[in-house]
């Protein structure tokens, strides 16, 4: 006698994988609104300024279904910086470790890449400057961020003592303080961007940084600029 599983068992497992799929994908579209809806008022409004309230009103979702993702706008603001945070780490970590290219070339891909959107966003640099600028934020981006920092920081200075062929001072500096240097150029270009718009362009940035580089290695020079 012939029984057809699919009615006697009820949905699929083909069908409820499916379902199961799209409403993974639905609860990730959501949640990224809702982040893009946080960046975007942090950077007109501060930290101080954004609310469920305000987060639900700019997506169009209820506040309800803000609070089935994110309990508190802390919890929102966490997260939204969390992910600028790991966009940048991403970048870093795949143009330092891309050994096909000299140390050289990935120095001026890195700088190219952070001073650049989208990394250097109007609205995400806001998030970053936000949490940097406020005290009790600042005390939680040092308890995230300030291990993997400083693996940013040694990875920049190992691309430099490739380029200085192991002398471990040049210019009366050391390799590590112009790594920090770099990377400090970096974030004050970032602030610029902010409350300077138009001042300096990416590529006003970029030459700088270049600049600097081949003061202390003269025979990148031509690369470099």
């Amino acid at each position: 006698m012939y029984i057809d599983l699919f009615n006697t068992m009820g949905e699929s497992p083909l069908a409820s994988h499916s379902q199961s799929t799209i409403r993974s994908e639905q609860k990730r579209i959501t949640r990224q609104k809702l982040l893009d809806a946080t960046i975007d008022i942090i950077a007109s409004e501060g930290l101080a300024g954004l609310t469920m309230a305000k987060v639900a009103q700019r997506t169009g979702l209820s506040r309800g279904i803000c609070n089935y993702h994110f309990d508190t706008k802390e919890q929102l603001m966490l997260e939204a910086f969390c992910i600028l945070y790991q966009e940048h780490e991403q970048a870093w970590r795949k143009i330092t470790s891309d050994l096909s290219q000299s140390p050289a070339s990935r120095l001026k891909m890195l700088v190219e890449t952070l001073l650049s959107p989208p990394i250097a966003d109007q609205n995400k640099l806001a998030v970053w400057l936000a949490f940097w600028g406020v005290t009790p934020h600042r005390k939680t981006y040092l308890e995230i961020c300030e291990s993997i920092d400083r693996e940013y920081e040694a990875e920049v200075e190992g691309l430099l003592r490739q380029l200085s062929k192991g002398d471990e001072t040049i210019n009366g500096m050391r390799l590590k303080a112009i790594a920090v240097t770099l990377t400090s150029m970096v974030d004050g270009f970032w602030v610029n961007y902010l409350i300077s718009p138009g001042c300096l362009t990416p590529e006003d940035s970029v030459k700088a940084c270049l600049a600097f580089l081949s003061s202390f290695f003269p025979e990148t020079k031509d690369f470099f600029t």
